[in-house]
């Protein structure tokens, strides 16, 4: 952390009582002379993780001038893929360009990676050159042939690749090659990302596939946006509406809407491409059938022929009333021939599927939310959901689609508990027994889309009990990258740590006789290999917008990264992609990646703590999902955060514990025992289970209302931490971007202490008890001859008494935990005056600060 004052004033600094100066980040000083930053100062991220620029180190930079010297992808432009749209072009004024093939794709990408990284042109050349990139395929490339022995690309599937360096000849190469041309860009992807991370290119022997079949975003244009290019970054400018793609854009961008490509429809493919993405559901679940008409139809296969090269398939979110809908007059029903059964209701579906694959020939189908928050659904003419999704199904499978039926239902008539309602509506459905012996009732081109947690999006839920559960269909896997409870476009909350826990969660699943699987994470599920699904797929609900860095915030962009590359491999772990992510990002200065990675690496336990700590949940005003609102009450209980919080004078929190609504029972018998003992429930997760009395004592030895104020102080404190470590970074990061997040960082500060804040009055209203004074951060200052404390870490300012006569100046700290460090940024002058003392430590997620600011009176 810098010395230096928010406005890069030097200030003197002394050692008091037994804290010591912090002046550095906690991971070590800058460098003595600033290296200038790695990018223009007025960039806007709009290139997200794939800006080439120029490496800054001279030996690397040597290196890889030295080993890589021309490009080679023979047939690059043989098998260009489907283009259904005439003169499909780019917008007036456009840098970025269409491709036709896959492969060309790979190589416009080596082009542009290595002419930026090795600023200057590496040419792309036929033959077999020295110190060559080659690129391709088996069926493409004589060069792969000859390079690369069948049997090693064999394992390598459809998706996966290999990176070999090479040397025939007198000639040495790398190769980069998969079964496929998409598998060839992966890899190419891959290798262009080891460069940017300034890896070492000799000796390369890599290869990669995924773990899961499908990969895809569900692209939510209406709600949840949080990336728009207008202030609040909502909505739209210029006629947009702040979405990522223009259908019905007006005034002055009336002219841009599709069939014409903008650049940002190609970065967002590029990147998309560059994690292995391979698909898109490009409206909100909550859909409108507008994207069924044909004129959004034909908008829809030109953005699909420009996503094409980069291996990204569309789909499309329907309504399941759709068929009700005047706009396909005269072809439509009435809703008593939604039958899920009846002839009349899988034509129609068949018919709408039909005209999109005529246009989209690799349209994959259709994501649907039925009898969810008001969408129609099967339920409503006495059906269930195994009925509707396979009626569904029936009408697409010929045309070999999938339906992605979402189990995100709660309807109260099931059951008090809300957490139980999804498992007991589709439990029975992959249990029950069909004519022909088999067990569930799911079609096998239904997956079912599962979010990871019961509730919905939190910063921090138990795992959802239906993984593991539903053995007999398929599962999908659904996380929310766009933040809509875990701070939107303002706070900073790097949500790989959030996906990792999920992913590795043990759901200690058995077979048929009870055996725990020896493969039953959460995981193991998601990708097949516990319970033999031959299929899979995960999806994120995605966060792009037209804002200039597509994201809305630039550390969102961590998060739509994260998504990525655990869905290729989600046994990878947060802290190696967060700092993948900020090399490829922000830079290689060993400062900056120490820096911005620890600042990642605790904002989401931070967030839980100052938002819902110890497994309270879902405590945010209903009017945005953003701020805080305990007290609030709603006609619907089970949107009140009343409803989970169960505030008395006993304690705070859900019994969901057998005594309780016996939610722990859905769990397999080793969590079904752990969750429902509250000695046994893991703490993080202690009120998601239980209601736990306000003098409960915590393992740690402090009583359960102690804990509780010093969670929701310690997120507070670690966000006042991650200000500071930024302010460090001011010399080695570009203007714009600095500014930007600094200025997202100051309102996350005050927003965190507005949760702690409104929280903690509104819990002690019941707990009536005193706001606890000797926490982790706690200290007692020596001034006036007197030794004073009892401080509130929470509070803005403490009022300190003084006889009339007493000198303000503070002459020692004394911290309650001696690891802390403890600094005097400023003395009062006199009486009445203000004195400021900085106490940093460490908490167990990472690094808190608090500046305590003393009001010194007579």
């Amino acid at each position: 952390m810098s010395s230096s004052d928010e406005n890069g004033m030097r200030r003197r600094s002394f050692l008091i009582g037994s804290g010591a100066v912090l002046t550095t980040s906690v991971f070590g000083a800058p460098a003595a002379q600033a290296s200038p930053p790695a990018f223009p100062g007025g960039y806007d991220g709009s290139d997200l993780w794939l800006r080439y620029e120029t490496v800054t180190d001279p030996g690397v930079l040597a290196r890889y001038r030295a080993a890589l010297g021309a490009i080679v992808v023979e047939n690059a432009e043989r098998t260009p893929v489907h283009r259904h749209t005439a003169n499909l072009s780019m917008a007036p004024g456009a840098t970025e360009h269409l491709v036709r093939s896959t492969l060309e794709a790979a190589r416009d990408e080596l082009v542009r990676g290595l002419g930026g990284l090795l600023g200057r042109p590496v040419p792309v050349l036929g033959g077999f050159p020295d110190r060559a990139v080659v690129v391709g395929t088996p069926g493409t490339s004589p060069l792969v042939r000859r390079l690369v022995p069948a049997p090693d690309l064999k394992p390598l599937g459809t998706d996966g690749y290999l990176v070999r360096s090479l040397s025939r000849g007198g000639r040495r190469v790398i190769v980069i090659a998969g079964n496929t041309e998409l598998a060839a860009l992966y890899g190419t992807f891959a290798f262009l990302r080891r460069l940017q991370a300034q890896q070492s290119v000799a000796g390369l022997k890599l290869s990669s596939v995924p773990r899961i079949n499908h990969r895809y975003l569900n692209y939510w244009e209406t709600e949840r946006l949080y990336a728009g290019n207008n202030p609040a970054g909502t909505g739209g400018l210029n006629g947009e509406n702040g979405a990522m793609f223009d259908f019905t854009a007006t005034g002055a961008s009336a002219a841009l809407n599709l069939p014409v490509i903008l650049d940002r429809y190609v970065v967002a493919a590029r990147a998309m491409a560059s994690l292995g993405i391979n698909g898109i559901t490009i409206n909100n679940v909550n859909a409108n059938s507008f994207y069924l008409t044909p004129a959004a139809i034909e908008q829809e296969a030109a953005l699909a022929d420009a996503l094409r090269p980069y291996g990204i398939k569309l789909a499309v979110s329907i309504n399941y009333a759709a068929p009700t809908d005047a706009r396909f007059a005269p072809d439509t029903l009435t809703r008593e021939e939604l039958d899920p059964y009846s002839a009349k209701f899988r034509d129609w579906w068949t018919r709408r599927a039909r005209q999109l694959q005529a246009a989209i020939p690799d349209f994959m189908g259709f994501t649907v939310k039925a009898n969810s928050e008001g969408q129609p659904g099967p339920q409503d003419l006495g059906y269930d959901h195994g009925d509707g999704a396979n009626g569904m199904a029936a009408a697409v499978a010929p045309l070999g689609m999938r339906i992605f039926w979402r189990t995100f239902v709660y309807n109260a008539d099931v059951d008090a508990d809300r957490l139980k309602r999804a498992y007991l509506e589709f439990g029975p459905i992959d249990e029950e027994l069909q004519p022909d012996g088999t067990i569930g009732r799911f079609s096998e081109n239904v997956f079912l889309q599962t979010k990871n947690g019961p509730l919905d999006y939190q910063a921090r839920e138990p795992a959802n009990p239906l993984f593991g559960r539903m053995e007999h269909t398929n599962q999908a896997l659904e996380l929310q990258i766009t933040q809509e409870y875990t701070g939107q476009n303002t706070m900073l909350c790097y949500l790989g740590p959030l996906w990792e826990e999920v992913l590795k969660s043990d759901t200690y699943a058995t077979d048929a006789h009870g055996k725990l699987l020896d493969k039953r994470l959460v995981g193991h599920v998601v990708d097949g290999t516990a319970q033999g699904h031959p299929d899979s797929a995960i999806v994120g609900v995605g966060n792009f917008g037209n804002a200039a860095n597509l994201t809305g915030h630039h550390f969102a962009q961590a998060n739509l990264y994260a998504f990525g590359r655990l869905a290729w491999d989600w046994t990878l772990d947060a802290r190696g992609i967060a700092e993948d992510w900020v090399r490829l990002t922000w830079g290689n200065h060993d400062f900056v990646v120490r820096t911005i990675v620890a600042m990642m690496l605790g904002s989401r336990e931070a967030l839980v703590s100052y938002q819902t700590p110890l497994g309270v949940a879902h405590q945010f005003r209903s009017s945005d999902h953003y701020g805080p609102n305990p007290a609030e009450r709603l006609a619907r209980d089970d949107w009140s955060p009343v409803y989970y919080n169960k505030a008395d004078a006993a304690g705070l929190g859900y019994d969901r514990s057998p005594t309780g609504s016996g939610f722990t029972a859905q769990y397999f018998p080793v969590l079904a025992a752990r969750y429902a003992d509250i000695e046994t429930v893991p703490e993080n997760l202690l009120m998601w289970f239980h209601h736990v009395p306000w003098d409960r004592r915590m393992r740690n030895g402090r009583i359960f209302w102690d804990e509780l104020v010093y969670r929701y102080q310690t997120g507070v404190h670690y966000v006042s931490w991650m200000r500071r470590a930024w302010s460090s970074l001011e010399r080695h990061v570009d203007a714009r971007r600095f500014a930007e997040v600094r200025d997202k960082l100051a309102a996350h500060e005050a927003d965190a202490g507005s949760w702690r804040d409104t929280c903690v009055r509104y819990w002690q209203g019941f707990s009536g008890r005193a706001i606890p004074t000797d926490g982790p951060l706690a200290i007692r200052i020596v001034a006036g001859g007197r030794t004073i404390g009892g401080f509130d870490a929470g509070a803005p300012s403490c009022t300190v008494p003084l006889p009339a006569g007493a000198s303000p100046r503070i002459t020692k700290v004394i911290p309650a935990d001696p690891a802390v460090r403890c600094e005097v940024l400023s003395q009062a002058g006199g009486v009445p005056g203000r004195a400021v003392v900085r106490v940093t430590g460490r908490s167990f997620f990472g690094p808190v600060l608090k500046d305590y600011v003393f009001e010194f009176t007579n």
